[in-house]
């Protein structure tokens, strides 16, 4: 393994090697289904744990970059697996991106043992099966099967805990409310409003007395009224008084204009002749 010497002394060019470290380890990663399967999964984690490079931080992978590799439908088998309603077989298909995701650290602080994180790595970057890795990890296959679901639930959870934090994010940030004392107190409050409505109230009568309402004038005196009640009953829906207001006598014509007027149509009622 490559490490700087002084460390105190040289803490500024001491980054070429973290660079160098994580270009490696991610070459490291994809070329382990090749050439490097025939390493025991021992022997390759040990190569992809440097503790010489000490790393700023440990990144966490974001949710668009998540659902690039694992689509809403996988998260879900994966959850189903995790609850042991499915057999492994259904999320076999997923375990290299989550082995590739998880030892390119972009789980953020999720933390395996040494013998799942062997089994991950054999499964997910080396794609060995059960029985080949029972020979070299040296675990009988039932047990290594326990250490298969404790790793996939283990990988549900932050996965779920990316989502959430999401969400939490995309959620608009609620306002503080802050309660100050009121200026004025409530009767004040009331005695402004009354003087309003008042002043409102003297303008809308200013407005109606300039109004001619002799029209909506009911006609009729209350003595009227009441004859009409009494022999109507109080269960009749319409009632009506006789009017003092008197209808315009119908215009009559002239006898002299009449008699021009019979006259005309008894000149237009007479045969005509041809000649």
């Amino acid at each position: 393994m490559l490490k700087t010497l002084h460390h105190e002394e040289e803490t500024e060019q001491e980054q070429w090697l973290a660079a160098y470290w994580k270009d490696f380890r991610r070459r490291f990663v994809s070329l382990l289904s090749y050439q490097f399967s025939y390493f025991t999964p021992s022997m390759a984690l040990n190569i992809l744990q440097n503790k010489n490079v000490m790393m700023a931080s440990l990144n966490l992978i974001q949710r668009s970059e998540l659902e690039l590799s694992l689509t809403p439908y996988d998260l879900k088998r994966l959850e189903m697996y995790s609850r042991n309603m499915v057999d492994y077989h259904l999320i076999m298909d997923l375990i290299p991106s989550i082995a590739r995701i998880f030892f390119l650290q972009q789980l953020g602080e999720l933390s395996l043992s040494v013998a799942q994180s062997a089994l991950l790595l054999g499964i997910g970057l080396q794609h060995k099966s059960v029985d080949q890795l029972e020979k070299e990890i040296e675990l009988p296959s039932s047990q290594l099967m326990g250490l298969f679901n404790r790793i996939i639930r283990k990988i549900v959870q932050q996965f779920n805990r990316i989502l959430e934090k999401a969400v939490e994010e995309d959620m608009v940030a609620t306002k503080e409310v802050i309660m100050e004392p009121t200026m004025k107190t409530l009767s004040e409050d009331l005695e402004e409003a009354a003087k309003e409505f008042q002043e409102k109230h003297k303008q809308e009568v200013e407005k109606l007395k300039g109004i001619d309402l002799s029209q909506y004038v009911i006609r009729g005196q209350d003595d009227e009224w009441n004859d009409v009640l009494k022999k109507t009953g109080q269960n009749a829906s319409v009632i009506s008084v006789k009017s003092d207001k008197k209808r315009k006598p119908e215009q009559t014509e002239p006898e002299g204009f009449k008699q021009k007027k019979m006259f005309k149509k008894n000149k237009d009622k007479r045969p005509k002749f041809r000649s």
